[in-house]
């Protein structure tokens, strides 16, 4: 096996393709090679606002000593990996070449994120390092796309569970992107039969219906918070957030019924202005929801590989590992992919896989 790899490496607001050695798995660890893994929203978000998104890290804490922003930063923490080799003191109870799945958390390396802390390996890379204990098998029958599904879906169930919403209350889900979809598919495994969804495009709007949507709302047609608080009644609206803009968090403040709930799942490092009267004198309850936990993240898994979710719907393309600094410069114009895979193995542009 070859010393160095291909590497995807972000520096500086730009994605650069490197030579990288291949990391050693330390104890607990296992080096898996990527086969399949999503471009994440939060992975646009950083390269487009690098300094703002590391200082935040650095003054809160999550900032690796040691590792800096000028060792880059190895995107990628959706995937599908097949196991390579294990380090020492490693039980190894899963086969080599077994294909797996993981919470993007090195627990070994006091919590590192993969994908998103400087100096780690992360899954847009050929290889990269994950923990044994947290590895789950990728059923035979599904495709490795589907499982690097799995980790934006879990942070939409996560949302859910953090909302508190009951099956009689109406959620309404702003952005048919790949969270807003995930909060879509978990609203309506929890039994939510009223489930409004908005977007601007048509296309989108029209994926949400087969995800479950019960009622769709192009925002510039028709005030989608209206339409919920009418279908509410005298019930409960459960607003989740899913677009990723701050200043929607104190529009949706102003236009919620009295009793909702609001909850933020984008990344906001940018400051905001809020006007909380709003949110005081109606009641509002303000949530924020932020990645999941391994039990959430296997239920995911579960809920892909029982046909509980179409996933298909959500994979619109595929690019081979020489192709994704041009393809993070077509994701961050409007456009209508909702996941794109990168493909680390192979090389090639940006190619649809829209079913």
């Amino acid at each position: 096996m070859n010393e160095t790899m291909k590497a995807l490496v972000m520096r500086n607001g730009a994605i650069h393709l490197e030579t990288a050695d291949i990391p050693i798995p330390g104890p607990g660890q296992v080096l898996v090679k990527s086969l399949a893994c999503g471009i994440c929203g939060s992975d646009l978000h950083i390269t487009r606002h690098e300094d703002e998104v590391l200082d935040f890290y650095r003054e809160i804490g999550e900032m690796v000593a040691g590792r800096e922003a000028d060792a880059g930063i190895m995107l990628g923490h959706e995937f599908c990996a097949e196991v390579v080799a294990y380090g020492p003191d490693t039980p190894e109870r899963l086969p080599v070449g077994t294909r797996v799945t993981s919470v993007p958390i090195l627990l070994s390396s006091n919590g590192a994120g993969v994908g998103v802390t400087p100096g780690i390996a992360g899954a847009y890379s050929e290889y990269f390092l994950v923990d044994e204990q947290l590895l789950l098998p990728v059923p035979d029958q599904l495709p490795s796309a589907a499982a690097a599904v799995t980790e934006p879906l879990a942070v939409g169930l996560h949302a859910v569970n953090r909302s508190g919403i009951a099956e009689g209350d109406v959620a309404l889900v702003a952005g048919c992107g790949p969270i807003g979809l995930a909060v879509i598919a978990a609203l309506r495994r929890r039994g939510v039969s009223a489930v409004v969804v908005s977007d601007l495009q048509a296309g989108k709007l029209d994926i949400a219906r087969r995800f479950g949507a019960s009622h769709v709302v192009n925002p510039k047609e028709q005030d989608e918070v209206a339409l919920a608080t009418e279908l509410a009644g005298d019930g409960r609206v459960v607003i989740f957030e899913c677009i990723g803009v701050h200043q929607l968090i104190a529009d949706f403040m102003r236009r919620a019924p009295s009793g909702a709930t609001l909850v933020v799942t984008g990344v906001h490092t940018a400051e905001s202005r809020v006007n909380y009267a709003y949110a005081t004198v109606k009641e509002l309850d303000l949530k924020f929801s932020y990645y999941y936990n391994p039990e959430e993240f296997a239920e995911c898994l579960n809920a892909i590989a029982h046909g509980e979710v179409p996933w298909q719907l959500m994979v619109t393309g595929s690019v081979g590992i020489d192709g994704v600094a041009s393809t993070f410069d077509a994701l961050a114009v409007p456009n209508d992919h909702i996941k794109v895979i990168v493909e680390p193995w192979r090389r090639g542009g940006l190619e649809s896989t829209r079913l």
